[in-house]
């Protein structure tokens, strides 16, 4: 029997208010499962916020109806803005969304089976867990992210990252142990879940992945409009210019780098709130072989990734990072990994599958000698880029790979 053609089929409602709605470029996991279990012919619905998170701007809702008539299933709630992603105004920003979805989902209680929801979004998780278990619904978390571990980036001492965020981790503790099973985008993550959680039998990691046809259509379509001067080596970073990730590293490495050998240039594509600040940081340093390419479609970023020499993978040493959405991406490219995540899985990922090297973050001569090291073994880069294409196929397709969330939808 084909998944989701059971008779007694669930009517689920997954809960995100940080998402990339049809239309706004990114396509994360949320909307790919709600897509995926549309085209299944499952009863879904998703609620959301009138704010996207990504851009910091109100979303015009008339607008999204006009243009995508078939998302009549995707419901919106009102939240107020915020500007950074730490910041008290976020925190307000979430206490409203909390309630507003909680409330929301009081209203609609009778039409849904199971409620998939996304972690970290603390405050609302425990509110849909009691109206869940009021009515006998059944609540499966996906774990996208650690709260407060995320935070230790910012607050490094850890007297003061204890005392400042003991509160959060009871209520993440909290959180993670209403959920009937668990979802987790790594097996670090779903182990955090675990620690706490009495109630998953069934628990999975499914890697945030990529939608590798739609990569592909995207390389097919844009790479002819992209040219790559002759012998230029590129290094690319795709994805969040945030606090979380070391790129200044990446940035003051690939100057020095260039003055060895001036055919290597750094691509950065993305967006985020230290955009301005490393801009600003590299006409400091002079740094004329790097390019800010900002945030584009998913197709154009995929042909420019086929059209790398190497992806970078910069985290800070305190990041809580393990398989991140990029990854998917960069293996899928076919290019050699230069990987700076502390995360045991991810660092395992590179050796066991030889998909690239491990560097020490933070670290600029580590990151170099690994540069300088892949630019000196053409042949190696050839090995490492082709088990990175096929570990993309064998754990990171979504297409395939979320097939196991649907399953476990089915059967909880």
């Amino acid at each position: 029997m084909e998944i989701g053609d059971s008779s007694n089929k669930k009517r689920v409602l997954i809960v995100n208010n940080a998402i990339y709605l049809p239309g706004e470029g990114g396509y994360k996991r949320s909307m790919y499962l709600f897509d995926m279990m549309t085209s299944k012919r499952y009863d879904v619905s998703l609620l959301t916020s009138d704010f996207n998170h990504y851009n910091k701007r109100k979303r015009d809702i008339k607008d999204f109806r006009k243009k995508y008539p078939n998302y009549r299933k995707i419901y919106f709630v009102s939240m107020p803005k915020y500007k950074k992603n730490v910041s008290l105004q976020r925190y307000y920003s979430e206490k409203v969304w909390s309630r507003k979805a909680s409330n929301w989902l009081k209203s609609h209680v009778c039409e849904f089976d199971v409620v998939y929801a996304n972690m970290p979004d603390i405050p609302t998780i425990p509110l849909l867990a009691k109206i869940c278990d009021q009515h006998e619904i059944k609540l499966i978390i996906d774990i996208r992210d650690l709260r407060p571990e995320s935070f230790r980036v910012v607050v490094k001492n850890e007297f003061l990252y204890k005392l400042i965020f003991n509160k959060m981790k009871k209520d993440a503790n909290k959180a993670y142990s209403c959920a009937d099973e668990l979802v987790a985008v790594s097996e670090e993550y779903l182990a955090r879940g675990l620690q706490v959680n009495k109630r998953s039998k069934n628990a999975i990691a499914v890697y945030i992945g990529a939608p590798l046809s739609k990569f592909y259509d995207g390389v097919r379509k844009y790479s002819d409009q992209i040219i790559k001067p002759e012998n230029e080596v590129w290094l690319i970073y795709v994805g969040t210019l945030g606090s979380s990730y070391d790129i200044k590293t990446l940035i003051y490495a690939s100057k020095r780098v260039h003055s060895i050998n001036s055919k290597v240039k750094l691509k950065i594509i993305g967006q985020g709130p230290e955009e301005m600040e490393l801009k600003k940081y590299s006409n400091k340093i002079k740094a004329e072989n790097i390019e800010f390419l900002g945030f584009m479609d998913y197709g154009m970023m995929a042909a420019y990734l086929s059209k790398s020499d190497m992806t970078v993978n910069a985290i800070k040493k305190n990041g809580s990072q393990s398989i991140i959405n990029k990854i998917a991406d960069y293996f899928a490219s076919g290019k050699p990994i230069l990987n700076g995540c502390l995360s045991r899985e991810m660092v395992s990922l590179v050796e066991n599958y030889q998909v690239g090297i491990n560097y020490s973050p933070e670290n600029p001569k580590s990151l170099i000698d690994s540069i300088l090291f892949l630019i000196n073994h053409p042949k190696l880069c050839e090995l490492f880029g082709a088990n990175a294409l096929n570990l993309s196929k064998l754990k990171f397709d979504r297409e395939n790979s979320y097939l196991r969330i649907l399953t476990l939808i089915d059967n909880i």
